[in-house]
């Protein structure tokens, strides 16, 4: 049965994981850049949420490196929980950005500031948009063809930006038209919702991840393979079917009940024959079956 071993994408994932740290750190100071020109708490709002882009971006880096390093003898199911932990720190930084957000936004709005050079801060940050939308795209992409946890959960992250991008330039353009300054603040606190919202879902899917969750699909797919086996009288029955997955990599154990006259070479065979069709399923992954006399 094989075990975790390095991801062979992993050139190509850290590729992708330095494209978005490089091209996230211009984005970022090109975001600062608007704010000093603007003073809009919205567009803060906006350069804050990059900031943590680049946070997540470096540990996102430093988590692929290490999850793709081999099983050991102290780490016999590999590394590849890191990738969840580095979730959470991108859920919990994300957090922390959405509350300090909001609270500057409410006391921009009590205090009645108003944004300048409004004409100029839109172009700018509807070109940094337009690129930081690029790159959501390239890593959510990414992320997927090669189911990398840290890869998604900064390409969502990403996405996240740009929708907060799009809602503060249609502020700025909303306070240039009508001269209203309140305006402002209170987009800051919707963004302000919307990243809170985000990092539940990430803080979510970091602690299913590691309190090792059942992936619905692998469980159809599992469960379909040894209905068969029944239908077909190979086995009796099963039970105890327990699968987790880190990353790419799956890892599945049941008990399999057969005929109690089979000698152990027989049951042996059903086990293995039974183990390569759910590995085969699943792909990368490691299954083991337990073999018990029906009787």
């Amino acid at each position: 049965m094989p075990d975790p071993t390095p991801d062979p994408n992993l050139p190509q994932i850290q590729r992708v994981a330095l494209t978005a740290f490089g091209v996230g750190l211009l984005l970022m100071f090109g975001k600062i850049a608007v704010y000093w020109l603007t003073d809009s708490v919205a567009v803060l709002t906006d350069a804050l949420e990059s900031v943590i882009n680049i946070v997540a971006a470096a540990a996102m880096f430093f988590a692929i490196r290490y999850a793709n390093r081999p099983a050991d003898r102290t780490h016999p199911y590999g590394h590849g929980k890191i990738e969840f932990m580095v979730v959470a720190l991108e859920g919990w930084l994300i957090l922390f950005a959405g509350g300090w957000i909001a609270y500057e936004a409410i006391a921009r709005f009590l205090s009645y500031n108003v944004p300048v050079n409004l004409g100029w801060g839109t172009g700018l940050l509807a070109v940094i948009g337009s690129a930081d939308l690029l790159l959501a795209m390239y890593v959510l992409r990414m992320g997927k063809r090669y189911a990398n946890a840290p890869l998604q959960a900064d390409g969502r992250h990403l996405v996240t930006d740009v929708i907060s991008t799009a809602g503060v330039i249609v502020a700025l353009v909303l306070v240039q038209w009508t001269g209203k300054a309140w305006l402002d603040p209170v987009v800051a606190i919707v963004l302000a919702c919307v990243i809170l919202y985000m990092s539940w879902r990430l803080l979510w899917h970091s602690m299913n991840g590691l309190m090792d969750r059942s992936d619905p699909v692998d469980d159809a797919a599992i469960l379909a393979i040894l209905d068969e086996e029944v239908a077909g009288a190979a086995i009796h029955s099963y039970h105890k079917v327990r699968h987790r997955h880190t990353g790419p990599f799956h890892w599945v154990d049941l008990h399999i009940q057969v005929d109690g006259d089979l000698t152990v070479h027989q049951g042996h065979a059903i086990a293995s024959r039974i183990e390569k069709r759910i590995e085969d399923a699943l792909g990368d992954a490691n299954a083991t079956a337990h073999v018990e006399p029906s009787s």
